[in-house]
Formats: C-alpha cells, sequence, structure tokens
C-alpha cells in the first residue's frame, strides 16, 4: 500500500500532518510496520496517544472502545531518530522488551514471540486511528502510560534526531532551550549526568551546569550559531565566490565556505589532529619544487623546512613594489609569485607534488613569507621562501579523486579550491599515509548547528541542493545509500556527516507552521513549544495569580487571533526572578510586571490585531468594566463621538455610521495610573473580583488608593 494511500484508509487529520512530517524513510517503514503488526493481530484496535509536556505521539495497539476515554495497549509504536521503535507494556511482559527499526526484516522474529502470548489480549474491533475523535492524553498520574513510556525509555535519554526545529509563539523559550537541545545532542553521556527532569526542566544548578558545557562546545568549535534573515543566501550558508584585496592592492576572487560547510567538514574528519599549527579552516596549496622530477632543491627543501620558488630578480614582494621585472612575467608566474608572498598563511597545508595528478609530500607552513638573496645552496634563484613543516614525505598518492578527476595544473604555486584540510588529510590517511601528529579517531564527536529564526529566510535559496542531503538516511558516515553533491562554486565533492545536528528554531507568530517549504517540513521533527502558564503556579503578586493571568489572555487571544499568537511564559520570567529575590521582593515584582505590560505585552497586542484597540480591550478585559465603579481599573478607554460634534454640520464624509469611536491608552507614567493598581491586573481574569468591585461604592470616583500600589 502506498504511503498516500494508507494515510486516507488510517489515518485521521491529526495524525496524518504529523506522520507527514517525518521522513520518506520512516513513512515508508511505519506504513510496513503497520501492515505487519496488522497481519499478526488482525482484531486489534489502534489508537493514538500524546504527552502535551513532552511533545511525543505513540500508538498503541490493544483494545478500545469508542466509548471508553482510555484503551488497554499492549503495543506501542514511535519514532527514535531515524527509526520506528516497537516497544512492550512492561506492565503485562514482565521482561523489558522493545526494539529500534530502520527496516521491516527484523520484526517478524519479534512478533512471532509474543505472538501466543498476546493473541487473547488483541480481541479489539478492528478500529484504526481514524474511527476515533480525539487522542488520548497521557498525564503523569496514568499508570497503564507511565509504564509504557518508562518501557519506551522516553523517561530515558532519548537520542536527539539529526535535524530538528522548536516551534511556537514569541517568548515560549526557543532559543533558551537550544542550549539544552544542544548539550544533548553534542554530549549525550555529560547530558544524561546532569540528570534534568524533562516535565520540570532545568534546576538553576543544572542550567549553569549546561550553560558552562554549551560555552565549552562553542569554544571547541562543536557548536556554532547563525540567524537566517531574508537576504541571507546560499554563499553565506554553504560557499561563495569572495572579492578579496592582496596587500598589494590586487584584486583576488576566492571560494570561500559558508558556516554549514565548513561545520561540515569539521565532523566529516576522521582524524584527530595533535598539531596546533594546523588551521582547519585553512587553504591548501600545490607546490612544484624545480618541476615533479626528483632534484636537489627539493630534496633540500623538504629535509630543511621550507618551500621555496624562483624568479630571484622581482625583488621582495613583502611589500606593495613591483619592478618591471616582475610586470614582465606572465600571468601564471604573477599569480604564483603573488599566492606564495601575500596570500598562503601559517596553518595552510602545502602539497608537494611529484607527477600531473600525485602528490610526495604534505606540509603545514609555520610562519610568514621571507625573501633570502642568497637563495638555496643548488639554485641561488630561489629567494622566495616559506617555513613549512613538512609532515609526512616520501610517498606518492593520487589525487585526482579529490580534484574532479583533473589533472594539477601548470602554476608553481596556487590554491586547490576543491580540498580543504580535512578531505586532505582523510584521503592521505585512507591511503596509508602516516601523517605527523594525526591519528584517526574512532569515536568522532558530536556537532551542532543552531538557526534561530529557520522561517526567516528563503530556504530553498540558503540550502540549495543541501534540502536533499540533510536528510538522515542520505547522509555520509556508516551509511552505504550516502548521496554525495557536487558544489557549484569549488566543484569539490561533499555530503553531510551523520554526527552533524541541526537545531532550527521558529517563531509562528512571524511566519505560519503550514507556510514552510514542504521539504524542509519533511526532513526535519517539529516539537512544538507553548506557553507554559503552569510554570507560575501558586506564585502571587500583590494579589495577581500569574498563572492565572497568563492562561486568561492567552485563551482570548486564541479566540481573536489563533494559538501560534499567544503569549510566552518567557514575557513573566523576570517578574518571577524579581519575586524570588531577597529583598523587597513583591515591589520588585510588580515595577516587572508594569514593565512588561508597557514594553512587551501592549507593543505585541497593537502589533497582532494591527492596532485594532476594540480586541486589544477585549485581551485586557476592559469591555467588562463599563459600570462608573469600575473605570478608574480600565486600562484601555474607548469614547464615541458623532461626526457632527468633531466637525459640525456638512463635513461631507460618506460613512456608513455617524459615530467614531476613539481609544486612550491609560498613561503608564502618571501619579494615579491604572497601571500602579493590583486589582486592575486581577481583573483582567478574576470575574468574583469585578462583581465585588461593582457592589461596593468605597473606591468610586476616587483614585486607586495606596494599598492597590
Amino acid at each position: 500500500m502506498e504511503f498516500e494511500e494508507f494515510l486516507i484508509t488510517y489515518m485521521d487529520e491529526r495524525n496524518t500532518v504529523f506522520l507527514e512530517s517525518r521522513s520518506s524513510k520512516q513513512q515508508r517503514l511505519f506504513t510496513e510496520v503497520y501492515s505487519l503488526i496488522r497481519q499478526y493481530f488482525p482484531q486489534c484496535d489502534c489508537y493514538t496517544t500524546h504527552n502535551t509536556k513532552e511533545k511525543k505521539r505513540y500508538f498503541r495497539f490493544g483494545v478500545k472502545d469508542l466509548s471508553l476515554k482510555q484503551g488497554i495497549p499492549r503495543i506501542t509504536v514511535s519514532f527514535f531518530s531515524d527509526a520506528v521503535r516497537v516497544s512492550l507494556n512492561s506492565k503485562f511482559f514482565k521482561e523489558k522488551k522493545r526494539i529500534e527499526l530502520t527496516s521491516i526484516e527484523k520484526l517478524s522474529p519479534f512478533l512471532d514471540n509474543i505472538k501466543e502470548q498476546l493473541n487473547s489480549e488483541m480481541n479489539g474491533g478492528q478500529r484504526n486511528p481514524i474511527d476515533y475523535s480525539q487522542d488520548e492524553e497521557t498525564t503523569e498520574q496514568d499508570t497503564t502510560e507511565q509504564f509504557i513510556i518508562n518501557d519506551s525509555s522516553e523517561f530515558e535519554i532519548s537520542a536527539s534526531p539529526l535535524n530538528q526545529i522548536l516551534y511556537g509563539p514569541p517568548g515560549t523559550g526557543k532559543t533558551y532551550h537550544t542550549v539544552q537541545a544542544a548539550v544533548k545532542a553534542a554530549e549525550p553521556s555529560k547530558y544524561a549526568e546532569i540528570k534534568i527532569d524533562e516535565n520540570l526542566g532545568a534546576t538553576e544548578l543544572q542550567r549553569s551546569q549546561l550553560t558552562e558545557l554549551y560555552k565549552q562546545l562553542c569554544d571547541e568549535g562543536r557548536v556554532r550559531f547563525v540567524t537566517f534573515h531574508q537576504s541571507y543566501g546560499y554563499e553565506e550558508f554553504v560557499e561563495g565566490v569572495k572579492a578579496r584585496e592582496t596587500e598589494s592592492g590586487d584584486l583576488t576572487y576566492v571560494t570561500e565556505s559558508g558556516i554549514f560547510k565548513s561545520l561540515s567538514d569539521k565532523a566529516s574528519e576522521p582524524f584527530v589532529s595533535e598539531d596546533s599549527e594546523i588551521n582547519r579552516d585553512g587553504r591548501v596549496w600545490k607546490l612544484s619544487i624545480e618541476g615533479t622530477h626528483e632534484n636537489p632543491a627539493k630534496s633540500h627543501c623538504l629535509k630543511n623546512n621550507i618551500g621555496a620558488i624562483g624568479w630571484k630578480h622581482t625583488g621582495d614582494l613583502a611589500g606593495g613594489n613591483r619592478n618591471d621585472y616582475y610586470k614582465s612575467q606572465g600571468k601564471n608566474n604573477q599569480n604564483s609569485l603573488r599566492y606564495f608572498s601575500q596570500e598562503a598563511k601559517p596553518g595552510d597545508l602545502v602539497l608537494c607534488i611529484n607527477s600531473n595528478s600525485s602528490v610526495e609530500a604534505i606540509g603545514v607552513i609555520t610562519g610568514e613569507y621571507l625573501y633570502n638573496p642568497k637563495g638555496l645552496p643548488t639554485r641561488d634563484d630561489f629567494c622566495h621562501q616559506l617555513p613549512i613543516k613538512w609532515l609526512a614525505k616520501d610517498f606518492s598518492v593520487d589525487f585526482k579523486v579529490l580534484n574532479d578527476n583533473k589533472q594539477f595544473n601548470l602554476p608553481t604555486f596556487y590554491p586547490l579550491s576543491r580540498l580543504n584540510v580535512s578531505n586532505t588529510i582523510s584521503h592521505l590517511l585512507e591511503n596509508d599515509v602516516e601523517v605527523s601528529t594525526t591519528k584517526i579517531q574512532t569515536n568522532p564527536s558530536n556537532y551542532v548547528l543552531i538557526i534561530d529564526e529557520i522561517n526567516r529566510g528563503n530556504i530553498s535559496k540558503i540550502f540549495g541542493e543541501l534540502i536533499t542531503l540533510i536528510e538522515p538516511s542520505k547522509r555520509s558516515g556508516n551509511n552505504k545509500e550516502a548521496l554525495f553533491a557536487t558544489l557549484p562554486y569549488s566543484g569539490s565533492r561533499f555530503s553531510v556527516p551523520d554526527n552533524l545536528y541541526i537545531i532550527g528554531t521558529m517563531n509562528t507568530a512571524d511566519r505560519s507552521l503550514a507556510m514552510m517549504d514542504t521539504a524542509l517540513r519533511r526532513r526535519f521533527d517539529f516539537i512544538e513549544m507553548m506557553p507554559q502558564p503552569e510554570l507560575f503556579k501558586d506564585k502571587v503578586v500583590k494579589g495577581i495569580h500569574l498563572e492565572q493571568l497568563l492562561k486568561t489572555m492567552n485563551k482570548r487571544i486564541e479566540v481573536l487571533y489563533d494559538r501560534e499568537h499567544t503569549l510566552g511564559h518567557a514575557f513573566l520570567i523576570p517578574v518571577l526572578n524579581a519575586l524570588n529575590s531577597d529583598d523587597n521582593a513583591e515591589e520588585k515584582a510588580f515595577s516587572e510586571l508594569k514593565n512588561t505590560f508597557k514594553n512587551k505585552i501592549i507593543p505585541l497586542l497593537e502589533e497582532y490585531f494591527f492596532e485594532d484597540w476594540n480586541k486589544i480591550r477585549l485581551v485586557l478585559g476592559d469591555n467588562r468594566k463599563e459600570k462608573s465603579e469600575l473605570k478608574q481599573y480600565i486600562f484601555v478607554e474607548s469614547k464615541s463621538e458623532k461626526y457632527n460634534e468633531i466637525f459640525g454640520e456638512n463635513h461631507g464624509l460618506e460613512t456608513y455610521e455617524d459615530t467614531k469611536t476613539t481609544y486612550t491608552l491609560a498613561d503608564f507614567n502618571a501619579q494615579y495610573s491604572v497601571w500602579n493598581s493590583p486589582k486592575a491586573y486581577q481583573a483582567i481574569y478574576d470575574d468574583t473580583l469585578l462583581k465585588s468591585l461593582a457592589n461596593t461604592n468605597d473606591d468610586a470616583g476616587e483614585a486607586p488608593s495606596s494599598s492597590d500600589q
């Protein structure tokens, strides 16, 4: 059965959207797993559950009547990294049993072992997710569910998905959470040692441990951060041609790797360099010392850790002066001299060739260019010299495979744009060349690229051909089906390694998830991050219950707009931090709450509703304060006036109505401002307070009392 037909036949809309977000490999595998379990247990029901806090979805096979709130599951199918996980209910099975599948072959033996034991437990009504009106929600109090989650290792540290996007409204902690997600992906064992409760989140101590690890990973270059924007492109992300001015004022063009290619190259390195002199982001140069044949000049250079070229009569090229002799040389010679004297930098690699396609020595440049008037003992015209530490010599390795099957060009010294430090050393190690100070690493480190505001860029333009290569099943590493692409500028062969994790963040208020590139959605795990008002449970500031305040405003915003534009809990975190401080905590917290409304919430609501102040009044509950005794608690005052009163008669305005409603936002800085009244904030969510205030005239017609402030 084809995947599309499978969705139409068995899945409701919620599960269709979820399954369409999985990789094509997982989609095919899940379809096969679903069908095979149905073959073994044709009478069973399949229904779905989700855990809001864990942001997980499970497919349960067992028995669940349509009239029941909870089913009786025996087999659970979920998604794990690039695999499909099948696990058994540990309450029913004494032994902990689960299997993670990357192909269907292993499932039949697994089901054969449990078929007899499960036959009597799977007599349902052959129902599928499409038959149920809603999901069953997993809760911590649900004992049966707890067993299953434990059995599926969802309370253990599960592997991070290779590609994930944290999405949600503003202020839900997406960027904040990338620190935790990055550490978990890059150092899973160290992350596990911190023992963070995924439901409660990191404590203050655990957060400081995470931050320390994160900074360490950034310093090591294993975690990189980039923000997408409208003008960001392929050239900055993958590779592009950049114009560079040389020290002599000449203009040259070089191919430079973008942040993604640079990080991919580092993650692909099968070696560890113990030599700090090698710049992993450096360039690779081809050097011919008096030709490809064996000669005294070359032997002297390799023995004495230098590199040298001729054209003595140009004089010292360290400065910007160029004499007539230099100008008389052809383009190839001038380029060789310019590259050698000005563009080759310490940390770059140099390949000394012994034929038009093979290399006999590799070295790293260890110092600056110098002009030695004496030249070499055997060639007094070889005055242009570079200090080069030769890491390996006396071998012969063909490099055509890395050079797009092309031979080396004639110039004496020039950059090999298709080669980089990583693939050059890797190629030599693969050909049994012992490169000094490097060794093959058995457990390559994980690398992480964090892309903030991933939906603000033009995804197709930025990723280009990499949109296919980032798919887990297409990555290089221990994968026979890995895909490689030839990059357009450098012409180098490129793939994305399987130890490079991509973590994106997406503000759904900025652009809807539905507008995302379909190809991108299919290749990423989307993890929803919604407001968490429960973080403020029992937190009260001058009688204002923060949890209820945030819940009520978000409920109204969801009705007036949608759930993607609700207010995140991060807006109130400064209030919570002030409340937890030592000195004058409640006063500080109330001041923070007022500033949050002034500088964050009100401006955001103006943007959401395009300055439709009536809707902003509804969010703040001002429509319920029209009685005279409640007007002192109104944040946005409305006033209706007739056009005739504003302009006089015969104003000539063609309108459907004869009145205009204007709105005035209460002054934050006024001495008796409503923003200084705790009761005004309480009235946003508390109906009983409004009724009690309406029934008493103690404060009617007066400014808010000092007890309110």
